[in-house]
C-alpha cells in the first residue's frame, strides 16, 4: 500500500499537466468565473437523484430481514436478496460503461431512474406473494431488474460528473457521495417510520414515487451531454495498468464493508436489545452513513490536495477497527461491553473510514488512466465509472452474502470480525 500511495501522488502530478484541450469545461474558465450554469444544473440534478436512489435502496434494512423470515426465508437467503442487487451491478456496470457513448449518458441516466423507481414500487407488493419459494423467487426477480436501473444510473452519474468537473474529480465525486451518504442516513430511518405507519407497502410506494418525481425533474433540467469521438478500449484494458488490480480489490473490500451489516444488523439488535423498536433500529442504521455524509466533503478536499493513497490506507485501518468493535470481537468482550453506545461508536468510526476509502479511489483510477494514455473524455470516464461500480458491487454482493452465512454459523461478533481482518490484511499489504 505504501508503494501505491507514493505512485499515485507521482501519477497525479504528471497527469495534472497533460489535460486534453477537448474537455467539456476548462480549468481556466472554472478558476476565473467559478462554476458555469451547466455545471450547477448538472450537480443539482445528479445530486437530487443520487439522494433519492440512496434513500430508496436503504429503506428495507430495518424491517425486511424480519419480514422475509416470516415468509420462510433463511438468513442466508436474506443475505442473497441483498447481495444479488450488487451482483447484477457488478456484471452490468462494465457493459454500460463500455457503451455509454452509443447509449448516451443522459438517456442512460433517465432510463435507469425510471426503471429504479418502478421496481421499488413493485417490491412493495411482494408481501402478497405466497410464502416460500414463490416469494423468494419474486424478490430475486424484482431486485435483479431494479439493479439494472441502478447500474445505469450510477454509471452515467459518475461519468457525467467526472467529465463536467475534469480538474476537480475528487470534489465532484465528493458532492455525489454527500447526497448518497445523506440518502443512506435518511433511508433506514424513513423506512422504519413508514413501515410503522403503514406496513410493508408504504415505504416502497412512497420512495418509488419520489424516484420517479426526481427523474421527471431531471428530464427538464439536466443539460445535454456533449458527445465525443468514439475511442477504442474496454474496462479490461484498465486492468493492464499497473496498480489497477490492487485498486479494484480495495474498492471491492470497501463495498463489502459498507453492505456487510445489511442482513445481520437488524436481527442482531433485536436479539440482544429486544426493547429497541424497528423505528429505532432505523435511526441506529443512519449513524454510520450520517458521519460518512458529513465527512465526504473533507475527504474530497483532501483528495484534490493530492493525499489520495494516504487517505485510503487510513480508511482501511479505521474500517478494521470499527468491525472489531461491532459485536464486539469475542476476544475483546471482557473489556468492551456489548451496549448500544458501543455500537454507535463503532458506527461512527465506520462512517468516517468508508468515506476515506471510497472517495479517493475514483480519482486514483482516472489519474492512472490519464498517465497511461487514455483520452480525457466521456468515453474514458464511462470506462472508469463502470470499473468503479463493478468492483464496488462485487464487494457489496460478497459482503452481505458472506455475512448472512457467517452470522448463522459463528454468530454476529465473529462474522463482523472477519470483515475487520480482511481490511487489516489490505493495510498490511
Amino acid at each position: 500500500m505504501e508503494a501505491i500511495s507514493k505512485g499515485v501522488d507521482q501519477v497525479q502530478d504528471s497527469s495534472s499537466s497533460s489535460r486534453s484541450e477537448g474537455l467539456l469545461v476548462s480549468s481556466d474558465e472554472d478558476s476565473k468565473n467559478g462554476w458555469t450554469k451547466k455545471q450547477i444544473l448538472t450537480a443539482i440534478t445528479l445530486s437530487l437523484m443520487y439522494l433519492a436512489q440512496a434513500i430508496s435502496f436503504g429503506i428495507i434494512s430495518p424491517f425486511y430481514p424480519s419480514e422475509a423470515a416470516k415468509k420462510g426465508a433463511s438468513s442466508v437467503v436474506v443475505g442473497l436478496v441483498f447481495g444479488v442487487f450488487e451482483l447484477v451491478i457488478f456484471i452490468t456496470s462494465p457493459i454500460y460503461g463500455s457503451f455509454i457513448q452509443e447509449i448516451g449518458a443522459r438517456y442512460m441516466f433517465l432510463s435507469g431512474s425510471f426503471l429504479l423507481g418502478g421496481c421499488s414500487l413493485a417490491f412493495g407488493f411482494l408481501d402478497r406473494c405466497p410464502d416460500g419459494v414463490i416469494y423468494i423467487v419474486m424478490c430475486f426477480i424484482c431486485r435483479t431488474v431494479e439493479a439494472n436501473g441502478c447500474a445505469m444510473l450510477a454509471t452515467a452519474s459518475f461519468a457525467i460528473m467526472a467529465s463536467t468537473f475534469p480538474d476537480n474529480v475528487g470534489k465532484a465525486i465528493g458532492i455525489l457521495e454527500i447526497f448518497g451518504g445523506l440518502g443512506m442516513v435518511i433511508g433506514p430511518a424513513v423506512g422504519g417510520v413508514l413501515y410503522e405507519v403503514g406496513g410493508f407497502l408504504v415505504p416502497f410506494a412512497v420512495m418509488g414515487g419520489v424516484v420517479w418525481l426526481a427523474a421527471i425533474i431531471s428530464f427538464f433540467i439536466l443539460p445535454k451531454i456533449e458527445a465525443v469521438p468514439k475511442v477504442s478500449g474496454s474496462i479490461l484494458s484498465l486492468f493492464k495498468i499497473p496498480g489497477c488490480v490492487i485498486v479494484y480489490i480495495i474498492i471491492s473490500c470497501c463495498g463489502a464493508s459498507l453492505s456487510y451489516l445489511d442482513p445481520t444488523f437488524s436481527p442482531f439488535i433485536q436479539k440482544f436489545f429486544p426493547w429497541v423498536t424497528i423505528e429505532q433500529i432505523g435511526f441506529l442504521c443512519m449513524v454510520g452513513p450520517g458521519v460518512y455524509a458529513l465527512t465526504a466533503p473533507v475527504s474530497g478536499y483532501i483528495c484534490d490536495k493530492g493525499y489520495l493513497g494516504s487517505l485510503v490506507v487510513g480508511g482501511l485501518f479505521l474500517t478494521a477497527i470499527a468491525f472489531f468493535l461491532l459485536g464486539p470481537n469475542p476476544l475483546l468482550s471482557a473489556i468492551i461491553p456489548n451496549t448500544v453506545v458501543e455500537i454507535i461508536i463503532a458506527d461512527i468510526i465506520l462512517g468516517l473510514a468508508v468515506g476515506s476509502v471510497i472517495i479517493p479511489v475514483f480519482p486514483i483510477i482516472i489519474n492512472l488512466a490519464r498517465y497511461h494514455g487514455f483520452e480525457d473524455n466521456l468515453q474514458t470516464y464511462g470506462l472508469v465509472s463502470g470499473f468503479f461500480n463493478s468492483s464496488f458491487s462485487l464487494g457489496a454482493f460478497l459482503g452481505p452474502t458472506a455475512a448472512g452465512y457467517l452470522a448463522g454459523e459463528v454468530g454476529f461478533a465473529w462474522s463482523s470480525s472477519t470483515c475487520g481482518f480482511l481490511n487489516a490484511a489490505l493495510v498490511g499489504n
